[in-house]
């Protein structure tokens, strides 16, 4: 039997050669000539992204089941220091640009030297600390920053010291300037709120008018403590990102790129925090980028051309068609399925579609082995998971099997693994996108679990409609007395929001997202709580829903008609005389209590309808959004109410000179059907079908025996670069498992340094060429609307002409440009 070399001696970076936009074969070029590749005439550049794994996270407890021989190698800090130095110097072999995740204070000194004495330089971006930079890069720090450092919130300690880390080679790089995101500033008051061009919805206004209100009555006694303490703290999770703009050192038309390296909250419970990392993410960079374009129209430069283009990569800890992944590359998701007000993680399903997953992987693995001597060769080639059917275009990799016989899984298997593969989110997602307006939103219905000392505000809700749930005496004594939080599973299992007075409750880890704090010292608190928290979830309310819904118990009223039935309920509610006078007598379906409508003014029926009135007035004041008026509400003017409280709203905000906060810009998002991000952007490992991204070729990027999953992408300008090249990454269990050793396909191994793998992609320009070689230009940019006479076709056959645009060709499309900007601005 032939001897294998270790999979990482075989990665190498696949070329792609597109013969037309449809279609697109591919030929390989080994590693070792890839560096070969990167000193060629055309303009071409090399990233990837590696998460190479903190040392802090690092333990025979956090990464268990590895084989005795790789655990010997994993654990021992020096030879895996070793290892994984060695990994990177072979890596610089492929790539010119290495964006690391989670290198951390025990990494650093070792790999800054490794890679500066490869000609590699640097800027580091630490967890919420000082970002650090190579001594030969004099670029600064873009806009005005504070980097605080130490905890994650205040009284708590969070010692984890790991960041972000771009290198370059300085041959061929320049760093310009660069950025640090910190994600904690989204929770932060003072954070300066981001400039969007989407218009402000009337319901948002509000949230934010209504806090101005809430905010004049606290002003003189501030409290730590606000409703929302709990989903402000879960954005304090101190992840960072770094973005940095590189100049190309080869290129007379000064190519730039703007590279964004992430780090995105790991919990698959917060779905929400991640989309919301994202979102400012692109902001920022959409900030750092047209700080440069601004800058080019200072200098007299407004070719669009010359714009930065956006590379955005990393550990995004989001599987392929989550709504993270779906936000980056379909550019529209609904926000509103993630809120935590809104989703509800099911751990126990995700463990199941894992385990799933994985024992497919296993079987796959198992069968390669009982089927061919030794490992098959070509079985990486085809992707296990989260590829969908594209006909011919196999997505870039090479496929010698005709009848797919020797695959890993056949595509009926990929596609039903696909659906497996997406989380618990996914499912509920189910492809929000967005340009397709045939498609309806459904607006989430939100659900409410109260603990016991909020009995009013929960019979509140159900007057209004609202599915609101009581904790139960039993489990009330459990949590004081034994410290048992059923309430909190109670939320999970029924995907219910908690509602506690309880400031404690808050601080617990288990304690779930999207807990609301209210404060029930007075009535008006109480009211002042209850619009807040509608709008702070985007209900609407339907009048016809209202006591529709039992006060005592919740459960569903329905309307009596046996004159028998009517009777006994009559009498065991203490009204036997009105047996013969009302006609519509209801009651709970769940507990049996009886209700009647009665016009006596002293009646308990007359005091539930000036309840329910006076709730509807106070959320029509408060701005929440009510739909329908049925007759029953016909002495109500919506509109009277509604601007008597604008202009008290407004009266409150010129009186505090009250701005809105960061978190409520966050809170914002989150309750958008339509979340945009502003850049097109197509994932390097992306399968297509009819030219439309629909999955990844990789079933996963990061393996350890309680995970496997592709967490790890990299996203570009489809319409600004073109792809040319893809780094080859292991495909099967059995590829990783070359030498057939038990659990040996978990990484990290003796062989890899990380448990996740390395992901990169090869560009060229739209514009490229060298400066020194003019008929090296390969421009695929073909003008469209010049005159005639200024058309004539780019280059000659014989390729003597270079085929690029003449002066008076660029000229007449700056001017065309300038006339489309100004009456774009007139219309």
């Amino acid at each position: 039997m032939t001897t294998k070399s270790a999979w990482p001696d075989t990665l190498l970076m696949e070329e792609l050669i597109h013969h037309d936009s449809a279609n697109a074969t591919t030929t390989t070029t080994s590693a070792k000539n890839s560096w070969d590749l990167k000193k060629d005439n055309s303009v071409t550049f090399s990233i990837a992204s590696f998460n190479i794994l903190a040392e802090a996270y690092l333990t025979p407890r956090s990464h268990k089941n590895l084989p005795p021989s790789c655990a010997n190698i994993v654990f021992d800090k020096k030879l895996r220091r070793k290892l994984l130095c060695d990994t990177l110097e072979k890596l610089t072999e492929v790539f010119d640009i290495l964006c690391l995740q989670e290198l951390d204070d025990a990494l650093q000194d070792v790999v800054f030297e490794r890679l500066e004495n490869l000609g590699y330089s640097f800027v580091y971006a630490p967890r919420g600390g000082v970002p650090i930079k190579s001594s030969n890069v004099n670029a600064d720090i873009a806009g005005d920053q504070t980097f605080m450092g130490g905890g994650n919130e205040k009284g708590q300690d969070d010692v984890r010291s790991d960041g972000c880390a771009t290198f370059f080679c300085k041959k061929r790089w320049s760093c310009v300037k660069y950025n640090i995101v910190n994600f904690d500033d989204l929770a932060e008051e003072n954070r300066p709120l981001l400039e969007e061009e989407e218009e402000e919805d009337s319901t948002q206004s509000s949230y934010k008018e209504h806090n101005a209100n809430n905010f004049s009555k606290k002003k003189k006694k501030k409290s730590r403590h606000s409703p929302i303490s709990g989903i402000i703290a879960s954005y304090r999770r101190r992840n960072t990102a770094l973005v940095v703009e590189l100049q190309h050192n080869m290129s007379s038309r000064a190519n730039h790129i703007v590279v964004a390296n992430a780090h995105l909250y790991w919990h698959p419970g917060y779905e929400y925090v991640k989309l919301s990392q994202a979102h400012y993410l692109v902001h920022k960079v959409k900030e750092f980028v047209n700080e440069s374009v601004t800058k080019d129209s200072q200098s007299g430069d407004d070719d669009e051309s010359r714009r930065p283009i956006v590379l955005i990569c990393g550990d995004m800890n989001s599987k392929p068609n989550s709504v993270v992944y779906n936000y980056f590359t379909k550019g529209m998701v609904d926000a509103r399925l993630v809120a935590p007000w809104n989703f509800s993680y099911d751990e126990i399903q995700e463990q199941e579609e894992l385990a799933l997953q994985m024992e497919q992987l296993t079987m796959n693995h198992n069968t390669s082995q009982g089927t061919i001597d030794g490992c098959n060769e070509d079985l990486d080639q085809d992707p296990v998971v989260g590829v969908v059917d594209c006909g011919s275009d196999n997505g870039g990799f090479d496929n010698d099997k005709e009848d797919g016989s020797t695959c890993a899984m056949n595509k009926d298997e990929a596609l039903s693994s696909l659906v497996n593969q997406s989380s618990t989110c996914c499912s509920q997602v189910n492809d929000p996108l967005l340009d397709d307006r045939s498609i309806v939103a459904i607006q989430p219905t939100t659900r409410y679990l109260l603990d016991v000392t909020l009995n009013k505000f929960s019979r509140w809700l159900r007057i209004l409609g609202q599915d609101a749930v009581l904790e139960t005496t039993e489990e009330e004594k459990l949590r004081t007395g034994e410290g048992k939080m059923l309430l909190f599973e109670r939320c999970r299992k029924e995907k219910r929001n908690l509602i506690t007075t309880s400031k404690t409750l808050l601080v617990r880890k288990d304690c779930p997202p999207g807990t609301y704090l209210v404060n029930p010292s007075t009535t008006t608190s109480l009211e002042d709580a209850l619009v807040h928290l509608l709008l702070l979830h985007g209900v609407t309310l339907y009048p016809d829903d209202f006591l529709t819904r039992c006060v005592v118990c919740n459960g569903a009223i329905v309307e009596v008609f046996d004159r028998a039935e009517q009777k006994a309920i009559f009498v065991e509610y203490g009204s036997p005389d009105l047996t013969e006078e009302l006609d519509h007598v209801y009651k709970c379906s769940s507990c049996g209590q009886g209700y009647w409508w009665s016009s006596s003014p002293n009646s308990s029926a007359s005091r539930v309808k000036d309840a329910c009135t006076h709730l509807l007035k106070l959320c029509l004041r408060g701005g929440v959004q009510v739909e329908g008026q049925p007759e029953f509400f016909s002495h109500v003017n919506y509109e009277e109410e509604r601007n008597r409280g604008r202009i008290e709203r407004m009266k409150n905000l010129s009186r505090t000179k009250y701005h809105p906060g960061a978190i409520e810009e966050v809170l914002g998002w989150l309750k958008t059907e339509n979340l945009r991000n502003p850049f097109d952007l197509k994932s390097s490992y992306a399968t297509e079908k009819d030219g439309v991204g629909d999955g990844e070729l990789l079933p996963f990027t990061n393996v350890t025996s309680d995970f496997v999953g592709a967490l790890d992408y990299i996203f570009f300008e489809k319409e600004k670069l073109r792809q040319v090249g893809r780094f080859t990454v292991p495909k099967s269990f059995a590829k990783l498992n070359s030498e057939s050793e038990h659990n040996g396909h978990l990484l990290p191994s003796k062989y890899w340094p990380s448990d996740h793998l390395c992901i990169g992609a090869k560009f060229s320009f739209a514009y490229s060429f060298d400066k020194n070689d003019s008929s090296q230009i390969t421009s695929t940019f073909v003008p469209s609307g010049l005159p005639a006479h200024l058309s004539p076709q780019l280059g000659c056959n014989c390729g003597c002409v270079p085929k690029v645009l003449s002066l008076f060709q660029m000229a007449e499309l700056r001017k065309q440009a300038k006339l489309k900007k100004a009456s774009e601005k007139r219309s």
